[in-house]
């Protein structure tokens, strides 16, 4: 292999078996190693850019530089100062340094780790340039990426730049109470056959729509055609083992992939995106067209519905899946305790033969629901903790009876 690279692949707790699976579909030839929030493994400069463009499930993918004991303020910045930072950037790039992890030093607080480590950088550039890089706290060139586990510390440079769940379809500024890259994970965790009917009666944006779109005609996740991504990578200088890559043969072939996608839109399936709101579901339109090649965009179905008019298409095994509103979004419906009520009949009368799958945060939600879950994993949306739970809609399924272990489930 070609100037093989230490990589790590940053994703959600808990969906760290997911990415690693995606990255050795992507590269087959790869032996990852999966622990807390990542997945490690070995790749050249080359491959790294390919991933960027293609991988769903990962939050962005770290170089790691160095690997090594700092047991006090002193070794933090040693061994901060002996990477060669100018085989990776040059000084007038903006910086922005994170932290985070467990058993910092005793001398070392998240924060002033943040600023030994900015502190070595600054100094190295002076001492071979005259010269030291800028911070930016908000939109850096390069990020640098401090890791603690115990006295153990990584210090990895970010291949990516915005969050890889940060497509490029949305709508700027917009803040989704579900994230790409997660949405895509809890898709992959169904086991989808790529063809089964998918419905979200509450699709907000269209995340969940957006994605699987996105798997069922195997696009590169972070290629739009009309909107050309910009990755830190392509900021890294030179001399960097990603200065000669022909990023040009990487974008083109992911934009060959992209229009063959359209090729698909005869065999797709069919995925329908509801909400209250003409507004949530005029954008969530967008998006897709945003998000997809046209064709395939024009095969969704989109409409405005409540949750009380939801009744099944006509087909007879299919999946929901959905992220349950709160608040304004939850539209006539003013409790968690209704919509429960009211989702839980649905689902009886309308959905037999199908799965439904749920993200909630909630474990009353799960209890509540009077359906058993045949599955419940455990994972984190950001800092919150959340259950993904699969129900199975069975003919003749009657709501279970009230047990002193249902909220044990």
């Amino acid at each position: 292999m070609k100037d093989p690279l230490s990589v790590v692949a940053i994703c959600p707790r808990g969906l760290e078996v997911i990415v690693s699976n995606e990255l050795t579909y992507l590269l087959s030839h790869i032996k990852p190693k999966i622990k807390k929030g990542g997945v490690f493994f070995i790749a050249t400069a080359e491959e790294v850019c390919m991933l960027n463009l293609w991988a769903r499930t990962p939050t962005r993918l770290l170089i790691v530089l160095a690997r090594t004991q700092a047991k006090s303020a002193r070794e933090l910045y040693n061994c901060s100062f002996k990477i060669q930072w100018k085989n990776w950037f040059l000084p007038g790039r903006t910086i922005k340094v994170d932290v985070n992890g467990r058993g910092f030093p005793k001398d070392v607080s998240l924060r002033y780790a943040s600023l030994i480590v900015k502190d070595a950088i600054c100094d190295f550039f002076r001492n071979e340039y005259g010269v030291r890089p800028n911070i930016d706290t908000k939109n850096p060139d390069i990020r640098i990426w401090i890791n603690f586990d115990n006295s153990l510390v990584t210090i990895s440079i970010d291949s990516t730049g915005q969050p890889l769940y940060k497509r490029g379809w949305r709508k700027e500024g917009f803040i989704a109470p579900l994230k790409e890259n997660l949405a895509a994970s809890l898709i992959k965790l169904t086991e989808w056959d790529k063809k089964t009917a998918i419905i979200d009666p509450m699709c907000g944006s269209g995340t969940f729509i957006i994605e699987a779109a996105g798997i069922a005609a195997k696009l590169p996740a972070n290629f739009i055609l009309s909107k050309k991504r910009v990755f830190s990578y392509q900021l890294f200088a030179d001399s960097s083992p990603f200065g000669n890559i022909n990023t040009k043969k990487i974008y083109l072939n992911a934009e060959r992939v992209w229009r063959s996608g359209i090729e698909t839109s005869q065999t797709y399936p069919s995925l329908f995106g509801f909400d209250i709101s003409q507004d949530i579901i005029d954008q969530a339109k967008k998006n897709a067209f945003m998000a997809l090649p046209k064709p395939l965009a024009e095969k969704i179905s989109w409409g405005v519905k409540s949750l009380h008019a939801l009744t099944r298409p006509n087909f007879d095994k299919g999946m929901i899946l959905t992220n349950p509103p709160y608040g304004k979004r939850m539209g006539k419906i003013s409790s968690m305790d209704e919509f429960i009520t009211i989702f839980s009949s649905i689902l009886k009368k309308q959905f037999t033969g199908w799965s439904i799958w749920l993200l909630t945060n909630e474990k009353e939600i799960v209890s509540k629901i009077k359906l058993r879950a045949s599955k419940k994993i455990a994972l984190r949306n950001g800092d919150i903790e959340c259950f993904w739970c699969k129900f199975d809609i069975f003919k003749g399924s009657k709501f279970r009876k009230e047990s002193a272990d249902d909220n044990t489930e």
